[in-house]
């Protein structure tokens, strides 16, 4: 994910850190022997400037850093930031934690299975309500004798603080996913899925919306991927009642998925067609849409698994007092969930754990609340983060920042949670790390979180050196050539150095 980002130039430099160049520094020009391991001379020869980089390492198991250049500045580490999310969110809940959602009723099913009176949804905050917990969720309605709903469904989704939202203030791009606006009930990341299958010549929607209108021309050619890419042959107009598909899919494209953020349906509406959908057809987690044709609505038969929902309307609503649980789903514990989250550098659900923090405590969501028990949490850690500013605590946004010294903190208290750790992803082998150095001896011996902004490149986690020990280690680039193989190589340098020591 890349957005414009103004550069927030550094006016700090090593010179500043102190009187004369640090001793860590002397040591690493010591030691750094084989020249391509030399971070430095890299950013020298890039046009980055020096004071727009900093460099932190430090043993885990030692006072003080091994490199400390430019660390004492704050500066924006765009996703980076999620590490801290992470911290907070394990020792606020545990890593065994389950957000729960519910449907409760202040009525009960008749005799038939037939439920007359109002459904709710009640939110939990759950940042990972994918389409198969939904399923799950009303298979256990009629597990729990619901056969038929009569009645509107209600969405609780009082837990957060109902602000105006904008999915495009951010960047201007609110089809993308990443873009998707914290929601109490929040569906599949409200989230719509195209994959492109050339062997069967079709397109297959994920979730499934009922009553969402599908349009499909697209020419299957057999042939080569164009350079362009496979999506340069396509055009895709996404809108609030349907899409409509067209232009050329070359078969050496293989599968692809093109995802795109509903933001032009109100949350409600995507959820009427989400849980419609699945309440009205035997497989309602999907739809295919043939080589040439549309789709208007599921051609498929309800399955007894599922009730039948014989009003498919979503409105708002705050859950009654006296409401009783129906069915419930909890979520993948904590620990699952940030490794999701980290791996893959999912914003939508830092947003939502983030916004989570507030709800524990004053049991509603909301970004200054969040911001401070943040603080709060690291004081109890014994953690004074000063530069700290965690903005809504994705890294998708402008006005978060936080020093290198004081990540490296925060890294240093987390060192044996494994929780955490695990969380983060081996270098050369998954997540956005998968691609990295993946022809050298540093495969696996790190785990890292990566930032990338248009001015901003950051990498933050642990190292483990030849010699048997675990480095801290992080880097922040901030600076209009952040995002070049520069910038890359930068960073690649740094971490096959400090996987040297």
């Amino acid at each position: 994910m890349f957005t414009s980002f103004g550069s927030l130039a550094l006016a700090q430099s090593l010179a500043e850190e102190g009187a004369s160049p640090s001793p860590c520094c002397a040591m690493m020009s010591d030691t750094s022997k084989d020249t391509s391991f030399d971070y430095m001379a890299a950013l020298a020869q890039s046009a980055i400037p020096k004071n727009a980089a900093s460099f932190f390492v430090q043993a885990v198991n030692q006072p003080s850093p091994l490199v400390a250049i430019n660390v004492k500045r704050p500066q924006n580490p765009g996703s980076v930031i999620k590490m801290i999310t992470s911290f907070i969110a394990l020792k606020t809940y545990g890593a065994d934690y389950r957000w729960t959602t519910s449907f409760l009723s202040e009525g009960r099913p008749d005799a038939n299975g037939v439920l007359h009176e109002p459904l709710y949804l009640k939110g939990s905050g759950d940042p990972q309500l994918v389409i198969e917990k939904i399923d799950e969720l009303t298979q256990n309605l009629t597990k729990a004798g619901v056969k038929q709903i009569d009645a509107p469904i209600l969405i609780d989704r009082s837990i957060f603080k109902d602000e105006k939202q904008d999915a495009a203030s951010f960047d201007g791009e609110p089809d993308m996913p990443y873009n998707a606006q914290p929601d109490a009930a929040l569906m599949n990341y409200r989230a719509l899925n195209f994959q492109f299958e050339p062997s069967t010549k079709q397109v297959t929607l994920v979730p499934w919306l009922l009553g969402y209108a599908l349009h499909n021309n697209v020419q299957w050619v057999d042939g080569p991927c164009p350079n362009g890419g496979w999506k340069s042959t396509l055009s895709l107009n996404v809108n609030d009642t349907g899409a409509n598909i067209g232009g050329r899919y070359y078969s050496g494209c293989g599968v692809q998925s093109w995802h795109f953020h509903a933001h032009r349906m109100s949350a409600n509406d995507y959820a009427r067609g989400v849980l419609a959908g699945l309440m009205s057809s035997a497989d309602g987690l999907s739809a295919s849409i043939p080589s040439r044709g549309n789709i208007l609505d599921s051609a498929t038969s309800p399955t007894p698994a599922r009730p039948v929902w014989t009003q498919p309307q979503v409105l708002d609503g705050k859950t009654p007092h006296n409401a009783q649980v129906l069915a419930s789903v909890q979520s993948a514990p904590l620990a699952e969930e940030l490794r999701d989250m980290n791996h893959f550098s999912n914003n939508v659900m830092a947003r939502q754990i983030y916004l989570s923090f507030s709800v524990k405590e004053k049991q509603q969501g909301n970004l200054p609340e969040s911001e401070a028990f943040v603080h709060r949490q690291l004081a109890a850690q014994g953690l004074t983060l000063k530069s700290l500013h965690m903005g809504n605590g994705s890294g998708l946004s402008r006005i978060n920042q936080v020093s290198a010294s004081d990540l490296g903190k925060m890294l240093i208290k987390s060192s044996s949670d494994e929780a955490f750790v695990n969380s983060l992803a081996r270098l050369g082998i998954e997540g956005t790390v998968k691609n990295r150095l993946k022809d050298t001896d540093m495969v696996g011996r790190a785990r890292l979180k990566t930032g990338t902004l248009n001015d901003v490149r950051a990498i933050a986690g642990y190292v483990d050196g030849k010699s048997g020990t675990r480095y801290v280690v992080v880097s922040i680039i901030q600076d209009i050539n952040a995002q070049t193989p520069a910038g890359k190589r930068v960073h690649d340098v740094f971490l096959q150095w400090v996987g040297a020591q």
